[in-house]
């Protein structure tokens, strides 16, 4: 299994010195020039030039596509190619399903005063405990066996790696659905559908990844991973629509989640940020964070959402840092920072929102400092680069803040 996650920020540092800089190229690299730290992710649609493919196939490592197309498969070779399709707000728009079949059948609507529920994405809420035995005269009838039976067709007909389930979350958000929630809704009975149909899609896929969107929700994703090939945590570090700071409990759990199932799960982490091309410290923060659970099965996306998420398609100098091999699990210190060291530097990150630390370095590094980077051009080139400060004596750790040091 891939990994995809990302984490950055960048710190004041109370002893720097002289500055020297180191261009991250941005043409295309061999495969056996990349990160051996990162597992990096991109959403692609079906506008995506031939360049573009051409720098996705020697720089990703995992791409999640809407588009169900032979050429897709086709072009897209070296990464992990997983179908999205979503299972609890279905859009008619993207012709993932026969809509002349779901529009005779209401029962696999959800209802509220015989009404079907639109979300405030303006997709239809679909049921997720609505399905039966496999072996029923109108299986097909009933939301979850068509959702199976179709997703398992498109991928196997189409040779795709595995499915992204998007809409897994575990519980209803009242604001998704505009306050109009189904009849008779049960929050505990909710979860168990979500769980119960997770694996039953996952039947009909037993050679191949079966991933879900939903870990960022308040409980269930220990019984939803069990069920399952891995998930994404979506919202790990900020708000995607303010920018606004999760905290640090949310930023804990998702490291701990990670941490304690990346050996057999795939995990994907997500970090959306208004603003992130030009947010160095926030880059850093969480690249930072990433750094301190990576590993092989732990895929790291970074996005602006002020771009159109249609066509964008991201890179950062970043994701060519080769910090060596790591040295043992990241730790904790007291209430304060974390960090890890590998065999060519040491990462620190300080999670807090309102506390600054002080951390006293051993000996002189150099601080990583990203330039530039973010989207793929159509020429499949992207402006980025590395530049390096040394640092040496005691470093400040400012809240919100990471901190990427590597060997002179």
């Amino acid at each position: 299994m891939k990994k995809i996650i990302l984490i950055l920020s960048s710190l004041g540092f109370m002893a720097c010195v002289a500055a020297q800089n180191s261009d991250a190229s941005a043409a295309a690299k061999s495969t056996d020039n990349t990160s051996p730290n990162f597992s990096i992710g991109a959403r692609v649609y079906s506008n995506v030039t031939p360049a573009q493919i051409d720098f996705i196939n020697t720089h990703y490592d995992y791409v999640m596509t809407p588009v169900l197309d032979p050429q897709m498969r086709s072009s897209i070779q070296i990464p992990d190619l997983i179908l999205y399709r979503s299972i609890q707000g279905t859009w008619e728009k993207f012709n993932h399903f026969d809509w002349e079949h779901i529009n005779s059948l209401e029962n696999m609507f959800l209802h509220n005063n015989e009404e079907r529920i639109l979300t405030i994405w303006n997709s239809w809420l679909m049921d997720p405990g609505d399905f039966v035995n496999p072996d029923s005269p109108d299986a097909l009838d009933h939301w979850i066996n068509y959702y199976a039976v179709t997703a398992a067709e498109q991928i196997y007909a189409n040779d795709y790696d595995g499915l992204f389930i998007d809409s897994a979350s575990h519980l209803l958000n009242q604001n998704a659905v505009s306050g109009i929630m189904p009849d008779d809704y049960n929050e505990g009975e909710w979860y168990q559908n979500r769980y119960d149909s997770l694996a039953f899609i996952k039947s009909y896929l037993p050679d191949k990844s079966v991933m879900f969107n939903g870990l960022h929700s308040s409980g269930g994703a220990e019984d939803s991973l069990a069920n399952t090939d891995g998930g994404m945590w979506e919202t790990f570090a900020f708000q995607p629509t303010t920018g606004d700071y999760l905290g640090i409990k949310n930023w804990f759990e998702a490291i701990d989640l990670i941490d304690r199932h990346h050996d057999e799960k795939s995990i994907s982490l997500i970090s959306k940020k208004p603003g992130l091309v030009e947010d160095i410290q926030a880059r850093t923060f969480i690249t930072a964070s990433y750094l301190l659970v990576s590993h092989p099965n732990v895929i790291l996306s970074m996005v602006d959402p002020q771009d159109n998420l249609l066509t964008s398609i991201y890179y950062f100098p970043e994701y060519t840092l080769d910090m060596g091999s790591p040295q043992g699990n990241f730790t904790i210190t007291g209430q304060s920072y974390a960090s890890r060291h590998f065999d060519n530097g040491l990462v620190i990150v300080n999670p807090h929102s309102d506390q600054t630390f002080s951390y006293s370095l051993d000996r002189e590094y150099l601080q990583v400092i990203p330039v530039g980077g973010g989207l793929l051009q159509e020429d499949g080139t992207f402006d980025g680069k590395l530049s390096f400060e040394r640092v040496s004596g005691e470093i400040e750790l400012s809240p919100i803040s990471g901190v990427i040091l590597v060997n002179p």
